[in-house]
């Protein structure tokens, strides 16, 4: 009788719902206006984090002043001294007492080059001295370092930062803040596809997400790919499985081959066996471009009344084929996402993030309190078994992986009279394998998190700047975000590593120091 009250329950809050949309849609045929919708009301929204349940240790102590002080460079030291007069004449004196008080200073440093001119009536040319690496155009190093890092790292607005500039006596106008921006960013693209290619070396896992992003008005997406030692970005029109294999591959343009694997996909995909029999007979094992592949799945024996669809499964089981066996970049072994499909079958692992499969259970919102306990039993237990797992992978060698598997088919398949958690419980059980991946490999993180945080940045961006107009301002967004976010995780200094590539100064490129990070975690 529960499960019955329960499922009413459920249906009613829906057709409420459906009553209340046609309700408003009514009305504005009518010329009048719908409910409102108010932003920020919490009263009927549901608490779907997981912080408590898979973190309950109290937050570790705050820690003291010491340390800060230790990391802050000294420029300059002032003695502050009392005068004779001031003190009693049996005063000792007992040393200093040191306080440490940081400063900053923006002021104007507008130079003056008189660049010396020769000319030369033997060879009728004029010989101009070149001025300091950096100095080209209008615009110094300082300036242009300090614009990139109020755009791309304090996420400032371009009419902020001119606002900025002009209080400090800059004349610059606009329109020439967002082409030095664009302009500079070309500077760094080669760092991003070294940062990218040394990446995907690092680890044999990587992390990806996308969220949204918009080009010129038209809705793209961001996809955020990383480990602990680099984040990039690319935008793209699609997020489907092709354009997933363009980014893993570094590459715009795909290449497709009909090997065992992408003949294994066919099946998969399920694909009519008219159409697998003749691509056996009529391809090759070959590598193809798209548009070669284009021009003979347009020849495909089909009646199929979706023809697109079929064509698209077919070009991404040839392309995932090709991926899985080229050599021109290296090939993620374990790829953890949440359980959006495009993310499906890319790679030979495809590890699933527990916090999304917990987000399920909290969104269950039982309405009689038996079910109320019943569900968080069972919300007590999955997060149980989550730190279990992390202890796990912190000392693999201390704990039975079957103990975990006991439990988790444990925690599954134990049927309740609550339906609609059973449903939740039977979808966790399905990804049984993609949820355990960690007992095969320890060092395969057990959720999304650092994929979802690197999807922060771009949202945050997307707040200041709604969109980006052209390619080239499309390609500076992410050719930042990707410096910006890897520099934090590697601990550059940002500030000092723009400053280097406008100046053209030696220092050691991003990429690099994602190798020597990774080998001295030796989790390669």
């Amino acid at each position: 009788m529960l499960g019955i009250i329960e499922t009413q329950r459920a249906e009613i809050a829906l057709l409420k719902q459906t009553v209340q949309e046609l309700r408003d849609e009514l009305n504005r045929v009518k010329g009048e206006q719908g409910k409102p919708k108010i932003r920020g009301n919490k009263g009927d929204s549901i608490d779907i984090s997981s912080e408590r349940e898979r973190k309950p240790d109290p937050a570790s102590p705050r820690k003291g002043r010491g340390e800060k002080k230790n990391k802050i460079p000294i420029t300059k030291t002032v003695t502050c001294t009392i005068p004779n007069e001031e003190l009693p004449n049996d005063a000792v004196f007992k040393g200093y007492d040191t306080v440490i008080v940081q400063n900053i200073k923006v002021v104007p440093d507008n130079i003056e080059f008189k660049v010396a001119l020769y000319y030369s009536p033997s060879t009728g040319k004029t010989y101009r001295a070149k001025r300091p690496e950096g100095f080209e155009g209008e615009f110094g190093p300082d300036l242009r370092s300090l614009l990139l890092i109020l755009k791309h790292v304090a996420n400032v607005s371009e009419s902020c930062i001119h606002s900025f500039l002009s209080t400090y006596g800059c004349l610059i106008s606009k329109s020439s803040i967002s082409r030095l921006a664009r302009r500079d960013a070309r500077l760094f693209y080669k760092d991003k596809s070294e940062i990218v290619n040394s990446g995907l070396l690092s680890t044999n896992y990587q992390h990806i997400d996308d969220t949204g992003a918009r080009v010129n008005g038209v809705q793209w997406y961001s996809h955020i790919l990383c480990n602990p030692y680099f984040t990039a970005y690319f935008t793209r029109p699609h997020k489907d499985r092709l354009t997933i294999l363009k980014i893993l591959s570094c590459s715009e343009k795909l290449l497709f081959e009909f090997n065992d694997t992408a003949l294994e996909l066919l099946k998969t995909f399920k694909v009519p066996d008219k159409v697998f029999k003749h691509i056996i007979d009529s391809f090759d094992r070959k590598t193809m471009d798209e548009e070669t592949i284009d021009s003979i799945l347009n020849h495909l024996p089909t009646n199929n009344k979706n023809p697109d669809q079929l064509y698209r499964r077919i070009k991404e089981a040839a392309a995932i084929g090709w991926y899985l066996t080229q050599n021109n970049v290296p090939i993620i072994q374990v790829l953890i996402s949440d359980d959006a499909p495009q993310f499906r079958h890319i790679t030979s692992e495809h590890a699933l993030c527990w916090i999304h499969a917990g987000r399920n259970l909290k969104k269950l919102n039982p309405l009689t309190h038996v079910f109320q306990q019943i569900l968080e039993g069972k919300i007590q237990e999955f997060w149980a078994l989550f730190r279990d797992i992390n202890e796990y992978k912190k000392n693999p060698g201390f704990f039975d992986p079957v103990l975990f598997e006991h439990r988790f088919d444990q925690l599954v398949s134990e049927n309740t009279y609550y339906v609609a958690l059973n449903e939740v419980l039977d979808k966790i059980g399905e990804n049984k394998d993609k949820l355990l991946l960690v007992l095969k490999d320890p060092n395969i993180p057990l959720h999304n998190n650092p994929a979802e945080l690197g999807a922060r940045a771009q949202v945050r961006k997307r707040d200041v700047s709604l969109h980006t107009m052209t390619d080239d301002g499309t390609e500076a967004v992410d050719t930042f975000l990707t410096v910006v976010q890897t520099a934090k995780k590697l601990g550059v200094n940002i500030a000092e590593y723009i400053h280097a590539t406008l100046t053209n100064n030696v220092l050691e490129p991003l990429s690099k120091t994602i190798i020597k990070k990774a080998e001295s975690m030796n989790i390669r």
